[in-house]
């Protein structure tokens, strides 16, 4: 029988891997002079076994183009070489939870953590989507409908898909359009230098390493005071990407406790790329629901995969004080990931008709993430265990926000697209006594 995951975490706890940077990840054992020479073929069979019975989205992929890569994965000449080669193999299934380390220095950052912009195909034309609010990035002027011309010198898609040619892969233009956003978060402790076309002209950026690009404020939460146009309170809570801290529960708590009776409530999840865990999850939405209510749902796909029997449940969020009732506005956008997607999925479901979720197409972090140990690479590798879907059904990654907007952080003139769109419904609210 095929075993589970070794190093099986919880939820909570392996989406905090995606809070730091690959850098920090060690080899899972000792690699040692005297040990036998690297076999590629044995750690490339060990691999596909591990990830084929426990990774929930492997059917993503048909297997014609993971058989492809397989003459270049079994004659790897080393373990490095070997991690590279696998990683860029799992770029296909266009999943940034699903990584491998170690891989060679220097190591590529992670998005969509280290992402300050997000790139779209548009009539033959790689344009910014969305620009990371409060990015050096968003500092020095980057904006939507920039188009990006080349990236340390190189024309972007061709970069990709060389790099999946190498491997005997041919990808398609979402795979090749991930790999370039990817690619465009850099590489670790390297600054970037990119070349756009804007009305015409051409302008060179030279943006920081991807994760040095953001700067956050300091604390768990960020709580913020707007008005509408009638003058009413929006009080904002922001997590500043702390899913994964539970300290963060108390914080929550405060700020719900201390909101004015009249005001109007944003859950503003804008800034949560690196996940976090579903006791905070439960913590944030338990404020806002006045019965148990179910707000996600599960499958582990390992025991359909081996014995052919599903083992499917629905997670629960129980009621605690101080209770919310009123109707409040959530945000997500591109910088939503994982947690933060399954946090946005449940106010949408919890909300009893007085939640609305504004927003773009989120992070996309598939399923509920753990960690798993190679011995025969003596590599980690990162992936979803389980697929999460919406109460209704819908696939969490395929979730499209009741007010859906094309980015969500920055609007081409800079403004913030989500906040306004919040507070042009506050003043409709208001207008109809609500």
């Amino acid at each position: 029988m095929k075993r589970l995951p070794r190093l099986c975490l919880t939820v909570g706890a392996a989406a905090l891997l995606l809070a730091a940077p690959p850098l920090a990840a060690k080899p899972v054992c000792a690699v040692e002079a005297a040990d036998p020479p690297f076999d590629a073929a044995r750690a490339w069979d060990e691999a596909r076994g591990e990830l084929a019975t426990n990774y929930a989205y492997w059917d993503r992929i048909p297997s014609a183009a993971i058989d492809a890569a397989a003459p270049a994965l079994r004659t790897a000449p080393d373990r490095l070489t070997f991690a590279d080669r696998l990683q860029t193999l799992l770029l296909l299934f266009r999943d940034s939870h699903l990584h491998v380390s170690p891989t060679p220095a220097p190591q590529a950052a992670w998005v969509p953590s280290a992402a300050d912009f997000w790139l779209e195909e548009r009539g033959g034309h790689l344009l910014v989507r969305d620009v990371k609010g409060g990015s050096e990035a968003a500092r020095l002027g980057l904006r939507p409908g920039w188009e990006l011309l080349t990236m340390d010198g190189i024309e972007p898609r061709a970069a990709a898909t060389a790099r999946f040619a190498a491997l005997g892969l041919h990808a398609d233009a979402a795979q090749v359009l991930y790999a370039v956003n990817s690619m465009a978060s850099g590489k670790l402790d390297q600054p970037r230098r990119f070349v756009f076309r804007l009305a015409g002209k051409r302008r060179e950026l030279t943006l920081p390493p991807g994760y040095a690009s953001v700067k956050r404020p300091e604390g768990m939460l960020t709580v913020t005071t707007l008005h509408d146009s009638a003058g009413h309170p929006v009080i904002a809570l922001r997590p500043n990407n702390t899913l994964g801290d539970n300290r963060l529960i108390a914080a929550f708590d405060a700020a719900v406790a201390a909101l004015p009776g009249d005001a109007h409530v944003t859950i503003d999840m804008r800034d949560t790329p690196s996940g976090g865990n579903s006791t905070v999850a439960r913590a944030m939405l338990s404020h806002f629901v006045s019965r148990p209510l179910p707000y996600q749902r599960h499958e582990l796909t390992a025991e359909r995969v081996q014995f052919g029997v599903s083992r499917t449940w629905t997670e629960f969020v129980e009621p605690r004080a101080p209770y919310h009732g009123g109707q409040i506005v959530v945000l997500g956008g591109l910088w939503t990931g994982s947690m933060g997607e399954g946090i946005v999925i449940g106010y949408d479901a919890v909300g009893q008709g007085n939640t609305v979720v504004i927003g773009s197409e989120m992070g996309h972090l598939l399923g509920a993430m753990i960690d798993d140990e190679l011995p025969a690479s003596c590599l980690k590798v990162s992936f979803a265990n389980e697929k999460l879907w919406h109460v209704d059904g819908t696939p969490r990654e395929q979730f499209v926000p009741r007010i859906a907007l094309p980015g969500a952080d920055t609007a081409p003139d800079g403004s913030d697209p989500a906040m306004r769109q919040a507070l042009a419904l506050f003043d409709q609210w208001d207008s109809q006594g609500k």
